[in-house]
């Protein structure tokens, strides 16, 4: 799997350039797009967002579990002055309720990751006509990824300038 991804992206670069010497030069750049998402005014809005939606999920989780082990305490202290069946009925459903705890936890992890990977790829898609701008000003005929790259010139990264623009562009991106 690897070597024919290596293969698709040699196969490019040799295309390129045999097709340079045809056509003339053909300038090529990279940049670091985690860089820029890290690192970006809305970038940094986005992961502030998450964050404080994790916090919010992670309070309601602690309540939750601390209901559960009070619970849990109470009924072990009942044990002996509970009937078989009262206790049995107990537990099952203390068992049902930690096992409602759990799927509230695993919603609220799947929902953060979602709203993440949506407002980064608001994030990209706002990113596109930047880049689209940048290459038309600079006369770049390709822009890659950084994370793509095997081996460059680091006078090809212009991931400095791609967060510039991003910060000038894209002032925020709201997590919904």
């Amino acid at each position: 799997m690897i070597f024919k991804k290596l293969y698709k992206y040699l196969s490019v670069i040799i295309l390129l350039s045999i097709s340079t010497n045809a056509y003339g030069e053909i300038k090529i750049a990279y940049f670091d797009l985690d860089f820029v998402m890290l690192k970006s005014k809305a970038g940094i809005s986005i992961s502030k967002q998450i964050t404080n939606i994790k916090k919010s999920g992670i309070a309601k989780l602690k309540k939750t579990e601390e209901d559960l082990n009070a619970k849990d305490k109470k009924l072990i202290s009942q044990k002996n002055i509970l009937s078989k069946e009262d206790f049995a009925k107990q537990v099952k459903d203390l068992r049902k309720e930690a096992l409602e705890y759990q799927n509230l936890r695993q919603k609220l992890i799947k929902n953060s990751n979602d709203q993440l990977i949506k407002a980064q790829s608001q994030f990209v898609q706002k990113l596109q006509p930047i880049l689209a701008k940048y290459s038309q000003n600079n006369n770049l005929s390709l822009i890659l990824q950084k994370k793509f790259v095997v081996i460059g010139k680091t006078e090809l990264d212009v991931t400095k300038d791609i967060l510039e623009l991003a910060n000038k562009e894209i002032k925020d991106i709201k997590v919904k």
